[in-house]
């Protein structure tokens, strides 16, 4: 079969199906890298980044002198 991709009947596509790009293409969103002592925002609270916890889904944060672990997702 040459270049042209066709639908699995062997009919030729719609010139709306022709040019999508595929779903791995698009852009991936990057998560931020934290380093201690940065500013952090988690629930409204201004915080200090403190550390990476092992699992790598946890980090901790002070905020008004009390150690928070935290998911990384929900930091801004």
């Amino acid at each position: 079969m040459s270049g042209r991709a066709r639908l699995p009947g062997g009919a030729p596509r719609k010139a709306s199906q022709r040019n999508t790009r595929p779903a791995s293409a698009l852009p991936q969103r990057v998560a931020p890298v934290w380093k201690p002592g940065d500013q952090v925002r988690w629930q409204e609270r201004t915080g200090v980044f403190r550390r990476y916890v092992e699992d790598d889904v946890h980090a901790e944060i002070v905020s008004a002198e009390r150690v928070y672990r935290v998911r990384l997702a929900d930091l801004r």
